[in-house]
């Protein structure tokens, strides 16, 4: 396996996207789109039969913020592809400084790269929900949301410093969690609140943090996402004190009036589908699902067993 060359990357975007045989087009179309995006191919990965040969199994993975990256692969159709995708996976991973955490998403069809993925050192965080809703509905409460919060407790607005307040926030929040809990330690809290500041574009009027008692124990973060149409709540959670109060909804309702008066038609957001209490909150509030998807990672510290 090696690092594809530039001449290489037609053939090996052709098995990333799909391509039937002798479909240029399809491939050429990708490779343009990563270009427009600003997608860096540097760690596109393939198994060859020979240097300089035509890709087999491909690997691509996307540098992001927090010390991450996003993996996509080509699809492998028998137990020896499977093998052979997750050694090229392993490699491209293990390439990448100062790396802490792989991801991948996948379709629930997906089956064989799921396997390749555990090959190559990844874990199974759990298969989320995507739902949405309109911006705004009818039946959204209407004026301030000053009585949304009992005595004690209090909304704040990002402000520049407040980084090390919402790191607080977050890290309260992940106790004994319902979302994604295996995703807890992998990196720390700080690269977490990175990778979500570079979700969608980052705006901190629509970052907020609950105090209780003057100290942070959970956190909305909303990010336009404008090729989506969309807001992304990007991530909503209380800590353990704060829990079984009805503020979980409150939050939510909050978030619902910070973007009532955007453009974009939707707010979207990710949930694990254990994570009941959550997607009953988000149903009441009219979001609604409208896909899935499987999600792995790879912590740093994790290699694969591949031969």
């Amino acid at each position: 396996m090696a690092r594809v060359t530039h001449a290489q990357r037609l053939g090996a975007a052709a098995r990333l996207v799909g391509a039937s045989k002798g479909d240029r087009d399809k491939p050429r179309r990708f490779l343009e789109a990563a270009a427009a995006h600003g997608i860096d191919l540097t760690h596109l990965w393939a198994s060859v039969e020979r240097e300089g040969g035509v890709p087999r199994q491909v690997c691509l993975a996307v540098v992001g913020a927090g010390r991450s990256a996003m993996v996509f692969t080509s699809t492998p159709r028998s137990a020896p592809e499977r093998a052979e995708l997750a050694g090229v996976i392993d490699r491209a991973c293990a390439e990448i400084p100062g790396l802490a955490l792989a991801q991948t998403l996948l379709e629930t069809h997906e089956t064989g790269a799921g396997e390749a993925f555990l090959g190559a050192g990844f874990i199974s965080v759990g298969d989320l929900a995507y739902l949405r809703r309109p911006r705004a509905m009818a039946s959204d409460p209407k004026g301030t949301t000053d009585s949304l919060w009992p005595a004690g407790v209090e909304g704040r607005r990002y402000e520049v410093g407040d980084e090390d307040l919402f790191v607080r926030a977050l890290d309260r929040s992940y106790a004994d969690t319902l979302d994604c809990p295996e995703l807890c330690g992998l990196r720390s809290t700080r690269d977490v609140l990175d990778s979500h500041r570079a979700t969608g574009r980052f705006d901190p009027n629509l970052w907020r943090v609950l105090l209780w008692e003057g100290e942070p124990h959970g956190a909305i973060l909303l990010n336009p996402s404008p090729e989506q149409d969309s807001i992304e709540l990007v991530y909503l959670g209380l800590s353990p004190a704060l829990r079984g109060r009805g503020l979980g909804a409150a939050l939510l309702r909050w978030g619902v009036a910070l973007v009532r008066e955007r453009s974009e038609a939707f707010i979207a957001c990710a949930v694990d589908q254990r994570n009941e209490p959550a997607l009953r909150v988000y149903r009441r509030l009219g979001f609604a699902e409208f896909a899935s998807r499987r999600a792995l990672v790879r912590p740093s510290a994790r290699r694969a067993e591949v031969p």
